[in-house]
This record gives structure tokens, C-alpha cells and sequence, in this order.
């Protein structure tokens, strides 16, 4: 309870002091900036990381499903992939991310009720491996542009250690990279 109220009352101070600077920051920047532009700045500035992760926490990423054909739509196409995983959770949304492109497949991003759902369809989702129809597609969590990066950089450290040390088997477990 105590901490709890120590983390109320540092929050109401930090959003005040945040007030009065996105205040002083409106009428000393309202020459240079258009007053749309500085608030999308305050906006952005004052934004809680933690509200960011906690939207993404539902969410999953849906890579390699083939865009769809006249009649068909995202979410029945996404439901052919949770019924492959013998999966059949509620979705909250579905929708293609990015501006088509020739040649491209855009990923899905998928809003699930909760996390213990995303979490059981990602442990699953090596079975698509082994499906006919879905064996290039892949299910990873939907992850912030840092969280990305990060992988990125992950990613390219294991393919060096396994270039230089083909005999070693190496595998990312919590975003840390082990040997089997």
C-alpha cells in the first residue's frame, strides 16, 4: 500500500511538472511550431512506455500469409492459420500493416483477448512448420521498433556464432543467446 502510494504521488508530481513544461514549451515554441505539431511532440514526450508494451501485449504478428484474393478477407485468412494450430480464439482485430506493394506479402497484425492466449499460439506455432499450406508462414509477438532492433542484433550474433562454430548448436531463449 505504501509503495503504492509513493508510485501515485511521484506520478501525479511528474505529470504536473510535465504540464507546466509542456505550458512554457507552447508559448516559447509557438513562433517556430505549429501548436498541431508541438502537441504531437508533448504527446509524445509525455506518452508512458509501459502504456506502449501493455498495447502490444495482446498482439501478434503474422508474417508470410499471402494477401488475400477478391473475396477473401484478413480474418478469414487468419483463422485458417489458428484452425491449422487447432486454435480458436476470439479476435479483437485483424489487419494487414503497411501500404500494399507488388511482389509483397504484408504482415497481419492480429489483437487477441488476452496474453495467455498469444503466449499458447506462439508455443505452438512451430506446428506450421509441418503444415502444406502454411509452412512459410510464421507467428512472432508484436514488438516495439528498440525490441525489434534488438532482435536484429540478436539474430545477427547467433549467425555468427554458427558460421564460426558449425559443430555448436545456439538458440535464442529470452532474447539471450545459449548453447544446447
Amino acid at each position: 500500500e505504501i509503495r503504492s502510494a509513493e508510485t501515485s504521488a511521484v506520478t501525479k508530481a511528474v505529470q504536473r511538472d510535465l504540464k507546466c513544461y509542456s505550458a512554457v514549451l507552447t508559448r516559447n515554441c509557438s513562433a517556430t511550431m505549429a501548436p498541431a505539431r508541438i502537441q504531437n511532440a508533448v504527446r509524445k514526450a509525455t506518452a508512458a512506455p509501459e502504456a506502449e508494451v501493455e498495447d502490444r501485449s495482446c498482439n501478434l504478428m503474422i508474417f508470410g500469409l499471402q494477401e488475400e484474393s477478391g473475396s477473401g478477407t484478413v480474418e478469414s485468412s487468419v483463422r485458417g492459420v489458428l484452425d491449422s494450430l487447432n486454435e480458436k480464439p476470439t479476435l479483437s482485430k485483424c489487419a494487414r500493416v503497411g501500404s500494399p506493394a507488388d511482389g509483397k506479402v504484408r504482415p497481419v497484425k492480429v489483437t487477441l483477448s488476452s496474453r495467455e492466449v498469444l503466449l499458447s499460439l506462439l508455443r505452438k506455432a512451430r506446428e506450421l512448420k509441418s503444415s502444406s499450406e502454411y509452412s512459410r508462414v510464421f507467428l512472432e509477438p508484436d514488438r516495439t521498433p528498440e525490441q525489434r532492433a534488438e532482435r536484429r542484433r540478436t539474430l545477427k550474433v547467433l549467425g555468427e556464432l554458427r558460421r564460426t562454430h558449425p559443430d555448436e548448436r545456439y538458440v535464442i531463449r529470452r532474447g539471450v543467446i545459449v548453447s544446447d
